[in-house]
């Protein structure tokens, strides 16, 4: 039983896809910014860290430009669109956390 609840967590949500930028981030990060364009500007874009799917946040209503700003965690996120035939491109605004 404990091994159904593991892979549960470690599996996106229905409709979303995995995408995993582990390879591709710093260590040591706790949060990025995501600069997200999409194509038509109407439609969005809705990201979560894996295994969090309560920290959903959506971007980019009615802009074709967003930033959102993301906990890093493992690298690895969860990914929907809102249409099936949008476009969107990430880019990750990556500086050093601030410490007050």
């Amino acid at each position: 039983m404990d091994n159904v609840i593991l892979i549960a967590a470690l599996a996106c949500q229905p409709g979303y896809s995995l995408v995993d930028w582990s390879s591709k981030l710093p260590r040591g990060l706790q949060f990025i910014d995501l600069l997200v364009t999409v194509e038509p500007f109407y439609t969005r874009v809705y990201i979560y860290q894996l295994g969090y799917p309560d920290s959903i946040q959506q971007c980019c209503s009615n802009k074709l430009t967003s930033v959102i700003r993301v906990p890093v965690g493992n690298g690895r996120f969860c990914v929907r669109q809102s249409q099936p035939q949008m476009k969107w491109h990430a880019r990750a605004l990556l500086k050093p956390d601030v410490e007050m």
